[in-house]
């Protein structure tokens, strides 16, 4: 499990970007975190400056990244009488 807590991580992450919103989830069931995180940035430039870092180690942990790439919901109109 990762040993630290969302504000260690949302710190970390503030050094590439202005981050929005960063969840940790929580088990439960073991009482540790969940082995992964969403981080949600202000900018897409914000991503490419973490994006761009080969490596990224916080509490001696190598994270892996990945970019989640959210699609626009599309608007359901009504049918018009």
């Amino acid at each position: 499990p990762l040993p630290f807590p969302t504000e260690e991580v949302k710190e970390y992450f503030s050094r590439f970007g202005s981050v929005q919103r960063c969840q940790l989830p929580f088990d439960r069931d073991t009482g540790f975190h969940k082995r992964y995180c969403w981080i949600k940035f202000s900018s897409s430039e914000d991503v490419q400056n973490v994006l761009q870092k080969d490596s990224h180690i916080l509490e001696g942990s190598k994270l892996s990244l990945k970019q989640q790439i959210h699609r626009r919901r599309s608007q359901r109109k009504s049918p018009s009488e």
